[in-house]
């Protein structure tokens, strides 16, 4: 049985949400209708999207984000929703905030797309971002809000099919470019080497084997599930070490023919950068299209996890960042760099 929701505007937005949430997260069937007199007369599970109600029907209330065509700063509300701050909220609604809009204000990673001035460097950091502001960047919400949605859903329409989904545990390794330097930039990186290995080589073994030690602790016990390991095609994937910068680095990699990519994270702060744990096809809101290019969203890596963490710290940090995945049945990538690997 589909599921059929009405709204006044179909828009590329729209689409693009409404399958990830539905089709990709939740795996049900989904059509997407703006024939009023279809949805009132369809006897079938369904619910309304916009400015106004639709009868009796269920209605999610739109605050205009999906149904605009441009990129321009947002004035967003903040309201409360049980123990979360959720931006852009409504009234008169299923839920007291539009959940659709920011699901894909967040995927989309539209606050990217702004200016923004930071002294600290050109790149967006993980302090600059919606959901660090709201306490929510170490939860995918979005996959959170998709069960909340399917909650509401089956309340009303127990007929309605959902598919099976598992938590998976998904390390990914990535190589380190063979660099080229000058003779000069040679001799310097090897005299800052020996300097870093001097004082920091002890301290940085330590936590990459405490980090490592802990993994094996989760696998061995069964916490974490077999690990799914990536080793990309170099051909097809993109390079883990540039620093993204969006949209610019993705229309780099589409030009070039990519279409895997796994530098969806932030180099320092462990969590869920576009605000979900599930794989997604870069929405380009330049052109407002969906593109081939799909991303694997990192949940932490080798080096953010390290950041001034004891092994304390570290077992604390990994297990909350992987109950939150458990919690949807959803797939948690990190990524691991070889120097890692080789002192584990």
């Amino acid at each position: 049985m589909r599921l059929l929701v009405y709204t006044p505007l179909i828009t590329p937005r729209i689409k693009y949400i409404f399958n990830f949430i539905f089709r990709d997260i939740l795996r049900t069937d989904l059509d997407i209708s703006q024939n009023l007199a279809e949805f009132i007369n369809f006897e079938g599970p369904k619910f309304c999207y916009g400015k106004q109600a639709a009868g009796n029907s269920l209605f999610f209330k739109s605050t205009g984000l999906l149904t605009d065509q441009k990129i321009k700063a947002q004035r967003i509300g903040i309201t409360t929703f049980g123990d979360q701050k959720v931006p852009f909220p409504v009234a008169g609604s299923c839920l007291p905030f539009d959940i659709f809009a920011a699901s894909f204000y967040f995927l989309s990673r539209y606050e990217e797309y702004l200016p923004f001035d930071d002294r600290k460097g050109p790149n967006y950091r993980a302090a600059l971002s919606l959901q660090h502001k709201l306490g929510l960047l170490q939860v995918p919400v979005i996959d959170e809000w998709s069960l909340i949605l399917k909650n509401i859903l089956l309340k009303n329409f127990p007929s309605l099919l959902f598919g099976k989904k598992d938590f998976s545990f998904r390390p990914a390794y990535s190589p380190r470019p063979a660099p080229h330097p000058s003779r000069l930039k040679r001799a310097l990186h090897f005299m800052n080497s020996l300097l870093k290995e001097q004082l920091q080589r002890k301290h940085y073994e330590q936590q990459i084997k405490g980090i490592h030690g802990l993994l094996a602790e989760m696998n061995k016990n069964g916490i974490s599930g077999p690990p799914e390991f990536l080793l990309p095609d170099k051909k097809r994937s993109s390079n883990w070490e540039e620093r993204l910068k969006i949209p610019r680095s993705y229309l780099r990699l589409t030009t070039k023919n990519i279409n895997h990519d796994y530098s969806m994270y932030y180099p320092d702060t462990p969590g869920f950068r576009a605000g979900t744990c599930s794989p997604f096809y870069w929405y380009d809101l330049q052109i407002e299209k969906q593109s081939q290019l799909k991303i694997y969203p990192i949940a932490l890596t080798d080096m953010g996890l390290r950041s001034g963490k004891t092994a304390k710290d570290l077992l604390l940090q990994l297990n909350e960042l992987m109950d939150h995945v458990k919690l949807v049945n959803g797939s948690f990538y990190s990524l691991w760099h070889d120097k890692a690997i080789a002192l584990a």
